[in-house]
């Protein structure tokens, strides 16, 4: 007898296992016994990871550790735990008993897994609307409030959820324009494009706390704060009026984050700078449904280091907050072709977005609307899973 076998996606599992007629109203439990996780662990003891380990092996789970875990020659061990989420899930009940701390591993390794379990975000298209005269993509193009206004309409009648307002450059050594310059110009936008578009979300992007209150004021829904959370009172002003806050690394600022790129482990060291990030926004009060991240393509990244977050922005799901992927027309894709125009890289900007969205990133910062809501529709139609 002959048989015939094929490997199932992780994203269409759910589909698969209702085809071949499982009990509809077990789907959503059966889905944990199918979808294979690797969890990595930071810096635990010998102590934490011995128990770690024994508990994967006693749930039919897997731990990699440190092999000096083994004799206390190490002081700590990061611990990759692999199984399917119900093999991690019961691993996370066990430890929920154990010392040294581990139930508090318990609680984080369950809110991973609840998050993983029910990831089906709909991907939202962010237009990015340039008020500032030296933008790196299309500077002065859309200084004057009636041409704002328009390319924003624009943006909107193409599909964009989101309008994301900025009248302060942030490309390399750009000079800060005045905070009374950025109201002026942001304000008027916010104010006619709320009220023309009331469904529309308003982000407004900024390194200012006057500007961030005045937008909030004129009736902005998203807060994109490109300072990487500099002045914690961001937080308290999205906290008090119930507004979301991006919170996007970087490190430095335009004159000197690109002297800053250097990295041990960067895709680990961006996810702990971000973790640390949202723990003081939500310790000033930010609800974490309200927090947003960046991983910051662009800031203080060379070129490789851009396209290994893009390659493992999945990672950053972990979190448990909504990702925003900001590259469009960016020197990393004007690199792929060998341009120094940044209108140049709308294909390969495209191409970053059609792969955000089948990474369910789930907001996507461009400035072709048009072209993002190809890639949109190409790939609502080509992943189609819900």
């Amino acid at each position: 007898m002959q048989f015939l076998s094929k490997t199932v996606l992780k994203k269409f599992i759910k589909k698969e296992i209702s085809s071949v007629g499982f009990d509809e109203s077990y789907v959503q439990n059966a889905i944990k016994k199918h979808i294979f996780l690797s969890i990595k662990i930071f810096d635990v003891t010998p102590s934490q990871a011995t128990i770690i380990k024994q508990t994967a092996l006693s749930c039919d789970c897997d731990c990699a550790v440190n092999r000096g875990v083994i004799d206390c020659s190490v002081s700590f061990s990061d611990c990759i735990l692999s199984g399917t989420i119900a093999q991690i899930e019961r691993v996370a009940k066990k430890l929920c008993n154990q010392p040294f701390s581990l139930s508090k591993l318990s609680e984080n390794l369950l809110e991973q897994l609840e998050n993983e379990a029910n990831y089906f975000p709909k991907t939202k298209i962010m237009g990015i609307l340039n008020l500032t005269p030296n933008s790196f993509s299309d500077g002065g193009e859309f200084v004057e409030i009636d041409k704002a206004i328009n390319h924003a309409i624009d943006m909107i009648e193409a599909g964009a959820d989101v309008i994301d307002i900025g009248a302060q450059s942030t490309k390399p050594r750009a000079d800060l324009v005045s905070v009374v310059y950025e109201i002026e110009k942001v304000v008027p936008i916010v104010t006619a494009l709320k009220t023309a578009y009331p469904h529309i979300e308003i982000s407004v992007d900024t390194m200012t706390l006057g500007c961030a209150k005045a937008s909030i004021d004129a009736g902005a829904d998203i807060i994109n704060d490109v300072s990487f959370l500099s002045n914690p009172e961001f937080a308290v002003l999205c906290a008090n009026n119930n507004k979301k806050l991006v919170i996007m690394h970087s490190r430095g600022d335009s004159y000197t984050m690109d002297e800053q790129t250097y990295y041990t482990s960067l895709v680990d060291e961006i996810y702990e700078e971000i973790y640390n990030k949202t723990i003081v926004a939500q310790e000033q009060g930010l609800n974490k449904k309200n927090i947003i991240i960046d991983v910051g393509f662009g800031f203080a990244k060379t070129i490789e280091q851009n396209f290994e977050l893009l390659r493992r922005i999945n990672e950053f799901k972990s979190m448990g907050y909504p990702i925003l992927g900001g590259v469009s027309r960016k020197r990393f894709l004007q690199d792929v072709i060998n341009t120094k125009e940044p209108k140049d890289a709308d294909i390969q900007t495209t191409l970053a977005t059609s792969w955000f969205i089948q990474n369910e990133v789930e907001y996507i910062r461009v400035h072709d609307v048009h072209l993002a809501m190809q890639a949109k529709k190409f790939n609502d139609r080509l992943i189609n899973l819900i």
